[in-house]
């Protein structure tokens, strides 16, 4: 009777022990052992989970299956112990790094009960941890448009990277006086928190160097109908001086060719800083030259009754920029502070005494039959072929504003602005079917009818039309016939 009830026992010790991990038991049967069906040697050598032993043993007590990352690595007898050593190490790991670290791991738990000789020892817990433990550091990154372009220590350094690269700017608007009333970047600027290695962080100051440096994308540029330097380097958002470098040794007064290549070097830039700046500045108001009839002079003489004076007016603008470079403005006000004071000239209109024709000469003669060049400046293009096509007179090159004159004595036939490319145009006739032209001035001093002696004011230089830069474009034709002026010219 006694057998069955142990055959009967070990069979269903046998089926719940099946049902459990092996990794799981702990050699230790109780029950079976108080039914005599084990020695105490062999109770020692037992394993189970769930409930308590039914019979007390001082040696077997509540324990600990610990799984780390998936593994079992070992048994203990107090799962706080495992979590000390955890912040034991993440300490160690934050001293270190002098940043807040996280330990990426798994641990699990399974509690049961099992002789104390079982468990494992704290300190082989702790090597098994450190040999395989990952320490994070939480850092940021800067996101550029959804793409990371720096990893940094915390969000107070990548801020401090932004505010640098918007700092230069910052500064030259104190410095010059301008009112900044907005300052951001172009594109879609977001910094977020992250954990990774600590061997993946970048220095703060080569980021910065890296994104004010930028990449430079050399490009060649064809000359267009309109061009000058400036208007070229606001096109491209870089600066004159930087088209004048990769152009060696070209200058800023140099005339443009329409069709002619200019070297680029152009800076792309992962940021790119815009402002919106509040700018004053005074700007001269030109005055106006009136041409007053009197019979108190002769038709060839002119007399200047009252000298003009500029006016001056103060502009405020919206400017708006990209990395320094202008954009665009807006004007926002204009105030005249002087008015300009107009220049009157006096036409006479009394008719000289003309002597007879064996005299050896004539007062009232058109043209003296030599020309004195009309203006000052550098010679920048001859009569001939240029470009394919002929050109027909000669370009003078000085800044804009440099005064024109009339080459010699005549009568002025036009005067107004001419859209086939000539721009503010005069047209002097000298008699004997000899015309001179005066092209893309800046502004004109005398009116169509008017008697101009040599060397008298008519205008001013400057690029209007189809023109490059500032010059004059100057003509002599005969019968309408272009001539090379440089064989008039004394």
């Amino acid at each position: 009777m006694i057998d069955e009830i142990k055959s009967k026992i070990l069979d269903k010790a046998t089926r719940w022990l099946k049902a459990k991990k092996a990794s799981d038991l702990l050699l230790l049967v109780i029950v079976l052992t108080s039914a005599g069906m084990f020695s105490t040697s062999s109770i020692s050598e037992a394993r189970v989970t769930g409930n308590p032993p039914i019979v007390e043993d001082e040696n077997i007590q509540k324990a600990y299956f610990t799984y780390y990352n998936g593994y079992n690595i070992g048994l203990v007898g107090d799962k706080n112990d495992v979590e000390s050593i955890l912040e034991k190490i993440r300490k160690e790991f934050e001293d270190k790094f002098d940043m807040e670290t996280v330990l990426e791991y798994d641990m699990e738990f399974e509690e049961i009960y099992a002789d104390k000789k079982f468990l494992s020892s704290i300190d082989s817990i702790e090597d098994i941890i450190r040999s395989n433990i990952e320490a994070k550091v939480k850092a940021a990154i800067i996101e550029v448009d959804g793409q990371r372009i720096a990893l940094l220590k915390d969000e107070e350094t990548a801020q401090s990277v932004l505010d640098s690269l918007k700092q230069p700017y910052m500064d030259k608007a104190e410095e010059s006086g301008v009112e900044l009333l907005d300052i951001g970047f172009e594109e879609d600027v977001a910094i977020k928190d992250v954990h990774v290695d600590y061997s993946e962080l970048e220095d703060a100051s080569k980021v910065l160097e890296k994104l004010m440096e930028g990449d430079i994308e050399k490009q060649v540029y064809i000359v267009e109908e309109g061009d000058n330097v400036w208007t070229i380097a606001r096109k491209h958002n870089i600066t004159v001086r930087q088209i004048l470098e990769a152009n060696a040794p070209m200058e800023e007064s140099d005339i443009l060719q329409i069709g002619q290549e200019l070297n680029l070097n152009v800076p792309e830039y992962p940021l790119n800083v815009l402002t919106v700046e509040k700018v004053k500045y005074t700007k001269t108001i030109p005055f106006e030259t009136e041409t007053k009839k009197t019979d108190s002079l002769y038709t060839n003489q002119t007399k200047v009754s009252q000298e003009g004076e500029n006016g001056e007016k103060e502009i405020v603008d919206k400017v708006y920029r990209r990395n320094g470079v202008e954009a665009g403005r807006e004007n926002l006000s204009e105030t005249i502070i002087k008015e300009p004071v107009k220049k009157i000239v006096l036409q006479g209109t009394k008719q000289p005494v003309k002597v007879s024709s064996s005299s050896r000469g004539s007062s009232s003669r058109s043209g003296s039959g030599t020309m004195s060049w009309p203006t000052r400046g550098t010679l920048s293009s001859r009569f001939g072929r240029r470009w394919g096509r002929m050109h027909n007179g000669i370009d003078i090159a000085a800044s804009k504003g440099t005064p024109v004159y009339a080459a010699d004595s005549g009568t002025v036939t036009y005067s107004a602005y001419n859209s086939g490319g000539y721009g503010n145009l005069i047209k002097i006739s000298h008699g004997n079917g000899v015309v001179t032209y005066y092209a893309h001035l800046s502004s004109r001093s005398v009116s169509k009818g008017q008697k101009v002696g040599k060397g008298q004011l008519i205008g001013y230089m400057g690029s209007t039309g189809r023109s490059t830069g500032s010059h004059l474009h100057f003509e002599v034709r005969i019968n309408g016939s272009p001539r090379n002026p440089l064989n008039y010219l004394k």
